[in-house]
């Protein structure tokens, strides 16, 4: 099992469920909680907690600055490790359209979308390391809590198959986003490219 072709899937499928932007969204303070992962059939909350154990670990070896933002994106000590704050700016949330961002260094088509209402669909597929992978997946917004479900089927670059399965839920915390900067910015920040948005076909 490709390691690279692992971090695609998770990618692929955590994003996606983070940064839908459906009718509804509105500007402001978002908290995303993965409520549900599993590859090949195998639960992977418990590794997903571990890891985020380790990143609180490291943020004490990180510049000031630095870890100022991170620890503005994670949950409050004692709170869900699973979950992460997020910041839909006013122009995003006047933008109202749905992004299936693509991780960086991976080849994707164009996204595939319907909106119905409340409930927006996609479908994707992507290449990185020698590997592929296409999912779909469906985001539902119910006033200030949006759930995404989304699952991808893909090959490494050995040729084996994979699955995985995952389910998101985004609860609005409120119009003051505080020390947590829109995602635009985070990405400008970054130095990488922004997820592509493409209006939804009706």
């Amino acid at each position: 099992m490709k390691a690279s072709f692992i971090v695609l899937l998770a990618a692929l499928a955590t994003s996606a469920a983070q940064a839908q932007g459906p009718t509804g969204m509105k500007a402001g303070l978002w908290e995303t909680r993965t409520t549900a992962m599993s590859l090949d059939g195998k639960d992977m909350l418990p590794q997903m907690l571990a890891a985020r154990e380790e990143m609180r670990k490291s943020l004490a070896s990180l510049p000031p600055e630095q870890r100022k933002k991170m620890a503005a994106m994670l949950p409050p000590e004692g709170g869900d490790p699973l979950s992460q704050r997020m910041c839909i700016s006013p122009a995003m949330a006047a933008r109202d359209q749905t992004m299936v961002p693509r991780p960086k260094g991976a080849e994707c088509d164009p996204p595939k979308l319907n909106r119905s209402g409340n409930r927006t669909t996609f479908e994707f597929a992507c290449k990185q390391g020698g590997g592929k992978t296409s999912g779909k997946g469906e985001t539902v917004v119910a006033g200030d809590l949006v759930t995404t479900k989304v699952e991808t089927t893909g090959t490494d670059a050995s040729g084996a198959k994979h699955t995985m399965r995952a389910e998101t839920q985004m609860k609005y915390l409120g119009s003051d986003c505080g020390q947590v900067k829109p995602i635009e910015q985070l990405v400008k920040e970054a130095g990488a490219t922004a997820p592509r948005g493409a209006p939804a076909r009706k």
